[in-house]
């Protein structure tokens, strides 16, 4: 009877060339990473800073432009609820004659956008504050891109006068 010793297997050799190169780059990569964050992070507060929105003068400065009234059906089932808005736009002082004469001719494409925005709206979509400061900026920022398209603000603020839902 032979007894035959084996011998544990053994595992195959690791390539230390490989293993080397890997400590050795993972620092480096962390590093970079490190260094890039806060970089990252005061790109993205400035660029935050860059665009926030101007801030509404005193009221001394500002002025009320009135808009008119728009009543439309919400975007519910039977299309039996509608919103009545009447509206003005709050904006400053020295741009009123300039604003009033551009919404002699934009007015009506404006009412007409402002017309599908709200029925593509539900009751859920406009109740309460939250909803109705939404629908505020959506068409402040709105007007502002049609009357302004040279990137200033002027219009402020977009006020509503009466805001009924049947």
């Amino acid at each position: 009877m032979s007894t035959a010793t084996t011998s544990p297997p053994t595992e195959a050799p690791k390539s230390s060339l490989a293993s080397t190169l890997l400590m050795a780059l993972l620092p480096l990569i962390a590093g970079a990473a490190g260094a890039a964050v806060p970089l990252y992070m005061n790109m993205t507060a400035q660029t935050a800073v860059e665009e926030a929105p101007e801030e509404v003068p005193a009221s001394k400065e500002t002025v009320v432009i009135p808009f008119g009234e728009i009543v439309s059906n919400l975007s519910e089932g039977r299309m039996n609820r509608y919103l009545r808005l009447r509206i003005s736009l709050l904006v400053s002082k020295p741009h009123k004659t300039e604003l009033e004469t551009k919404l002699l001719t934009e007015g009506p494409l404006m009412k007409n956008w402002l017309l599908s925005l709200v029925s593509d709206k539900s009751v859920d979509d406009i109740r309460g504050r939250s909803g109705q400061n939404m629908l505020r900026r959506e068409m402040r920022d709105h007007f502002n891109e049609v009357l302004c398209p040279d990137g200033r603000d002027l219009v402020y603020d977009v006020l509503f006068e009466e805001f009924n839902v049947q």
